[in-house]
């Protein structure tokens, strides 16, 4: 699954490289061209010249700003994808020895970051335990925090919490 997007974003890097290449060579000929209007005295068949060469190029800027925002989105696709790969892998991890698969799961999921319980209970609810209770990953986080795996501390008369890695 990985190599198809990597082959997709390779094609659309080639092409937007192959559309600036075309764009290269109508600049080049759109300067032979302005040359070769000078040696000549039929200034309609210039303007006619230089216009498509415009109109060509304008062309090609559009197809390139096209695949650009396709590339963006592709991207963006990527990293949402590279979340649930993390967030699949941190569920389906073994548990940790002293920990129940539920508990192990939680500290997987949590960020290392320090923060309050409201946080991170959106957090992990946000992931999908939107069955979970406040109350209940409060208690998560205290049996944690009595095996060493989370620290609390007050600060500002507010309980805030930190991943221990173990």
């Amino acid at each position: 699954m990985g190599l198809l997007k990597d082959n997709d974003n390779e094609q659309l890097r080639q092409l937007v490289k192959a559309c600036l290449l075309e764009i290269s060579k109508l600049k080049i000929d759109l300067k032979k061209c302005q040359k070769e209007a000078s040696n000549v005295v039929d200034e309609s068949a210039i303007l006619e010249i230089k216009e498509n060469a415009e109109s060509k190029l304008q062309e090609k800027e559009k197809e390139i700003n096209n695949l650009q925002e396709l590339l963006e989105k592709k991207d963006q696709k990527l990293e949402e994808l590279e979340i649930i790969k993390y967030h699949f892998n941190a569920l389906t991890a073994k548990p940790k020895k002293d920990l129940t698969s539920f508990q192990s799961q939680v500290y997987q999921l949590l960020p290392k970051e320090e923060d309050t319980l409201e946080n991170l209970y959106t957090h992990i609810t946000e992931i999908g335990f939107s069955e979970l209770s406040n109350d209940n990953f409060e208690h998560v986080l205290r049996n944690l925090e009595r095996k060493g795996y989370f620290e609390s501390r007050e600060k500002d008369s507010e309980l805030y919490w930190k991943k221990i890695d173990k």
